[in-house]
């Protein structure tokens, strides 16, 4: 009897870990980005020891970022572009512009720069009730 509970324990811990979502859990005061849908356009810049992205937004994507460092004044703020997380920088002033541009790291980058080439936009609709 003594080998059956950490073997069901075990079991247990494996079933739970099989219903983890696959996409990371991120709370917080978010931004979130599509390249395909909210970009007009964008570069990378590549250099020996960093990279950075900008961005040209369209004029809803803007919108939200005008309204999101608004909000979220003097507080942190995830920004997530394609569903992974890039950057989480303290919100020092209104962005108004309309243009943003993102340092890198590389585990963001490994799992972004991939994306950035999809063109199709699968932006998500609210269902009508």
């Amino acid at each position: 009897m003594k080998f059956l509970l950490p073997a069901a324990a075990l079991l247990v811990s494996a079933a739970a870990m099989a219903d983890a979502p696959s996409k990371p859990v991120i709370t917080g005061n978010i931004l979130r980005l599509d390249s395909a849908c909210d970009f007009t356009e964008s570069s990378l810049n590549i250099q020996r020891d960093s990279l950075s992205l900008s961005a040209t937004l369209n004029k809803a994507a803007a919108a939200r970022l005008q309204q999101a460092t608004g909000d979220f004044l003097n507080q942190s703020m995830v920004v997530v572009i394609n569903d992974v997380p890039v950057s989480a920088p303290v919100v020092r002033t209104v962005i108004n512009t309309g243009k943003v541009q993102i340092a890198l790291g590389r585990d963001a980058a490994d799992k972004l720069l991939p994306t950035l080439l999809e063109t199709t936009c699968y932006q998500e609709k609210p269902q009508a009730k």
